[in-house]
């Protein structure tokens, strides 16, 4: 009975966060886990750790200086602010932090 409650638990964690692997020209590998906005974030954990059984490390992909939309929305929003004038409603911040590597 035990072992139905495991493999039930270990299906449904895996139809809930998507792992995608990606291959730099190096040779090296990387992951992401897409994990949508209304999955819990012990779904992406164990979807991580699915991925790599000796355990992983995040990593966060993105170029400094780069504004993103939703940056430079926040930032128009503050000189609207300042000068009295209506907000503007910004798009949600991309996540960047869904990537790992394996150890």
């Amino acid at each position: 009975m035990r072992l139905v409650a495991v493999v039930s638990l270990l299906l449904f964690l895996g139809a809930c966060a998507e792992v995608t692997t990606f291959r730099r020209p190096d040779g090296s590998t990387y992951h992401h886990v897409n994990c949508g906005s209304t999955l819990k974030l012990e779904s992406c954990h164990a979807a991580a750790a699915r991925t790599c059984p000796k355990g992983y490390a995040r990593m966060n992909i993105g170029t400094s200086g780069d504004i993103s939309p939703a940056q430079r929305c926040a930032a128009d929003n503050e000189e609207r602010r300042n000068d009295g004038e209506p907000q503007q409603p910004c798009p949600a911040e991309i996540q960047t932090n869904n990537f790992f590597v394996c150890r």
